[in-house]
């Protein structure tokens, strides 16, 4: 008995020692709400206006974007003197042209026929939900890709294309990783205070590639790099959950329906998460106070207010040459 005591008594402070090493290299979130991440897009300035321009992404502690953060959420720093009211400190994102661009590419086989309804209606609750700049074009797949409507911001446009989908007389294969290739250059990522195109792919599916063994995953991981995409899984027998993770990227962008009915809540959490993510994008310029045309190196610095993040990411530090200023 006294032998069995020692033994867990002996587990027990070991257990103790292995879950407290290492415990100051591990950084906890004490208030997700606040915790914010900073990162610079793109830098310039206008020496004759004094103009200094940043354009900047902020993302909470998980990657997803923050949107509505305004000029009273920041403190702004330049060569460690505050830039406030004076300064006309502005954020707007008027003034860059800025092309939202999402794509959705729908699995038209036969093991959705009789679901197609619901797909229809949960694609046509998204293009309601879209933002008035965002353009959408609809794609559908079986053994071979379709493009039903190519890139229009126009919801009566958009929601009489999903409306044409077929609802019988389906194909019974599935060329998905063939559809996905065919995504590729579709749009181009591009952020720049010259201009901003900012594109999502969100595909449809509830089974697996089937159509020919000669396209495989790493193909259409190829067609799609760097470009974010979102995966829309509907449970099914056939569902290769694990392939389709993999496609996702990340677990904040793979979303599950257990049945039909959860169609429309996916489609709209996956529609938030893409305004989110196009709204977490900040334009933000001053007025320097610097009025001497000679060239010096300057230190522009932002940061959030109550931010909890400690990390090298929780604050941007950028310099620029005011040579030129005032003149």
């Amino acid at each position: 008995m006294q032998k069995t005591i020692k033994l867990l008594i002996f587990l027990l402070v070991n257990l103790l020692m292995i879950t407290s090493c290492g415990k100051d290299d591990i950084h906890v979130n004490p208030n997700p709400g606040s915790f914010i991440r900073l990162e610079t897009i793109g830098m310039d300035i206008t020496p004759k206006e004094r103009e200094v321009e940043i354009l900047f992404r902020a993302t909470d502690f998980d990657h997803a974007g923050v949107s509505g953060l305004t000029v009273e959420d920041l403190d702004v720093f330049e060569n460690g003197g505050s830039i406030d009211r004076e300064g006309d400190l502005t954020i707007t994102r008027d003034s860059i042209p800025f092309d939202l661009k999402t794509v959705l590419l729908l699995d038209l086989t036969r093991s959705v026929e009789g679901l197609v309804p619901q797909i229809k209606a949960a694609c046509i609750a998204m293009i309601n939900q879209k933002l008035p700049g965002q353009e959408i074009a609809i794609y559908t797949f079986d053994a071979n890709t379709e493009l039903l409507q190519d890139f229009t911001a126009d919801q009566a446009v958009l929601i009489a294309a999903v409306n044409n989908i077929p609802e019988t007389d389906l194909v019974n294969s599935t060329n998905l990783y063939g559809a996905i290739q065919e995504m590729e250059g579709l749009w181009n990522d591009t952020y720049s205070i010259a201009g901003i195109e900012d594109g999502s792919l969100i595909i449809f599916t509830d089974g697996r590639h089937n159509a020919t063994q000669n396209i495989t995953l790493d193909d259409a991981l190829r067609a799609i790099d760097g470009k974010k995409r979102f995966v829309a899984a509907l449970t099914s027998p056939d569902l290769d959950e694990a392939s389709l993770q993999v496609l996702a990227e990340s677990e904040e962008r793979y979303f599950k329906a257990a049945d039909v009915n959860g169609l429309k809540n996916m489609f709209l959490s996956i529609q938030e998460e893409i305004q989110k993510s196009s709204n977490s994008i900040y334009y933000m310029y001053y007025q320097s106070p610097i009025t001497d045309p000679a060239p010096f190196e300057n230190t522009l610095r932002v940061e959030v207010k109550g931010n909890t993040n400690n990390l090298t990411d929780a604050f941007l530090e950028e310099t620029f040459n005011s040579e030129g200023f005032g003149n």
